[in-house]
């Protein structure tokens, strides 16, 4: 194997160090609200949606729910990004200055799913969920007819930012992260050979980072949205609203928000609400860290 080709091969570890560096040190704000679940095919289905079976006390024989099949599924995007290095920046050993490009590569590979799955959030109010009906709706099935996790301002009012309120406590959060293939670098360095058409055209050699998942809904019931002003009144509306949620059997579903989640915005709003131990008055804030905030610059 010529030198040239083993300074090649070098320069591709050198740049998996940095890309795996950059990974460790990502914070993701996806996985604060999707549980991540691995999936093995094209398509993954989730007809299991609905409710769960909750522990009650047994008299006589089992009572056995059997899960509902709804027909509810995400299929897996591919994503990718890309970029070509100069041959001459190997021949001449100048290759080291791409390291902190690979490592950022590494960091957006690892936080990449945040624009996916606060856009599907964002576009809750007309992507369906499990139920058939926008994961974001004041018509949801439910035992007494219908039921709300939506509490926009009247129609022709004028209106807020939009904002989330979750309940991300449980294993099952109100939004899935699909993982089919996680992210990792590949080039046209394999097997010790080093030229390709590509490269004995164009001089320049690829390297890119391939991955493939998406994002999904689970239940409506963990998440409430509004496009009223963020404030104590309208926050407790959307927490008391939830709080109050029940099976179709009638029995608390026990949803408890955990996370106040607001565009930019909205943050120093949030902030006022639930993270101020006190009132202007002086008096204890009474909402003062109830929740979390996340706020996404993708909302």
């Amino acid at each position: 194997m010529s030198e040239f080709n083993n300074t090649i091969i070098n320069a591709s570890a050198a740049f998996n160090v940095k890309f795996k560096g950059g990974q460790e040190a990502a914070e993701p704000d996806y996985k604060g609200i999707c549980t991540v679940i691995p999936s093995i095919a094209a398509t993954t289905g989730y007809g299991f949606l609905g409710e769960f079976p909750m522990l009650k006390e047994w008299i006589g024989e089992r009572d056995v729910k059997n899960l509902a099949d709804h027909d509810y599924s995400v299929k897996n995007k591919l994503y990718e990004a890309s970029i070509s290095v100069k041959r001459t920046d190997f021949e001449d050993n100048d290759y080291g200055k791409y390291g902190p490009l690979f490592e950022e590569m590494g960091r957006q590979g690892e936080e990449y799913p945040d624009e996916v799955v606060f856009s599907l959030l964002k576009n809750g109010l007309t992507d369906l969920c499990y139920d058939g009906k926008p994961f974001f709706s004041v018509e949801h099935p439910a035992r007494s007819g219908v039921a709300s996790n939506l509490f926009d301002v009247p129609a022709g009012e004028p209106e807020g930012e939009r904002w989330y309120l979750l309940d991300t406590r449980r294993a099952l959060k109100p939004m899935i992260w699909q993982e089919r293939v996680k992210p990792a670098i590949e080039s046209v360095v394999a097997n010790g050979s080093v030229i390709d058409s590509h490269v004995f055209l164009q001089d320049q050699f690829f390297f890119g980072v391939r991955a493939r998942g998406n994002a999904g809904f689970t239940l409506w019931q963990l998440a409430a949205s509004s496009n009223q002003a963020l404030s104590a009144d309208s926050f407790n509306q959307l927490y008391d609203a939830m709080f109050a949620a029940k099976t179709d059997s009638g029995r608390p579903l026990r949803v408890r928000p955990s996370l106040l989640v607001v565009p930019p915005s909205l943050r120093q709003s949030a902030m006022q609400i639930t993270q101020r131990e006190y009132l202007q008055n002086g008096e204890s804030n009474p909402l003062y860290k109830i929740v979390d905030v996340l706020v996404s610059p993708w909302l």
